[in-house]
């Protein structure tokens, strides 16, 4: 059954020199990936490498030719792609950590076996995951450089942020102000993060003991005070602004110590929440 169409796919902007088209399929509940390229297909030293090795993080690929145009077809090995599975969740620290980290494996790997690793395809409908394990496609004619691919994957991190985990704000913004540059070193960069990361915590625990003990919401208090039924009857209105203020609260408050210079000279950062009053309405 399939569920894309032939064609260029939009959004794909990692692959938009080479104008690929990917459509995705399931036969007997195995997804199965298909992406044409514009060229001639070749069976060459990186296709042998792929057909006949098991490369962590590598999905199993097969290769033809047709029309003058290439197939490859990429066995998933079940799971959901990331930006299915991040369409319903939120990604956190943890999960950035962890996606991060698995890539910087698969680079190096890719090396070992004297693969190219500009030849991946970091579009998010195109990275598998299961159990927490995450699956790339190698695609042997594409050419890309790969830290503007991983760049535009931090976009993806920021879209996707649950904005109540302030050091998933931190790390992912981090990570997309960092890879702007031509060339980095990733592994430094989160070196870098991890070195800090107990810093700012020991600066939460100071601010949050500086409150008064009463002037923060205690629902033990209020429910044996039983008038926890009171709030019922506050307006919709004033409930959704609450919401918005609890999601959007923490990362003001990081956003903030970035532009003004505690956390690094940020000065160009640009959130979706810009513009917006403490209700995150515009």
């Amino acid at each position: 059954m399939s569920e894309g169409s032939d064609g260029e796919t939009g959004g794909d902007d990692q692959m938009e020199e080479i104008k690929t088209g990917i459509t995705f399929e399931n036969e007997w509940n195995q997804p199965r990936i298909h992406i044409d390229v514009p060229v001639p297909y070749e069976e060459d030293y990186q296709m042998r490498m792929l057909e006949n090795n098991e490369i962590p993080g590598i999905m199993k690929v097969t290769g033809c030719g047709r029309d003058g145009e290439s197939r490859y077809t990429f066995y998933t090995g079940g799971g959901v792609s990331m930006e299915k599975k991040f369409e319903k969740e939120t990604m956190e620290r943890d999960s950035i950590m962890n996606f991060t980290g698995q890539f910087m494996k698969i680079v190096e790997n890719l090396k070992n076996y004297m693969l190219d690793p500009g030849k991946l395809c970091l579009c998010p409908s195109c990275i598998w995951e299961k159990e927490g394990i995450y699956s790339f496609c190698y695609v042997p004619p594409l050419e890309k450089n790969l830290y503007q691919a991983f760049h535009e994957i931090t976009e993806f991190f920021v879209r996707k942020l649950d904005y109540r985990d302030m050091e998933g704000i931190y790390l992912a913004y981090m990570l997309h102000k960092a890879t702007l540059q031509e060339d980095y070193d990733l592994e430094k960069i989160l070196e870098e993060y991890l070195n800090g990361e107990r810093e700012r915590e020991e600066e939460r625990k100071k601010e949050e003991n500086s409150f008064p003990s009463d002037g923060i919401f205690n629902l033990e208090e209020e429910e044996d005070a039983d008038i926890n039924e009171n709030m019922y009857q506050i307006r919709s209105d004033t409930a959704y602004a609450m919401e918005e203020k609890e999601r959007y609260g923490p990362m003001r408050k990081v956003i903030g110590k970035i532009r003004t210079g505690r956390w690094g000279n940020w000065q160009d950062l640009i959130t979706e929440i810009d513009g917006q009053d403490d209700t995150g309405k515009i």
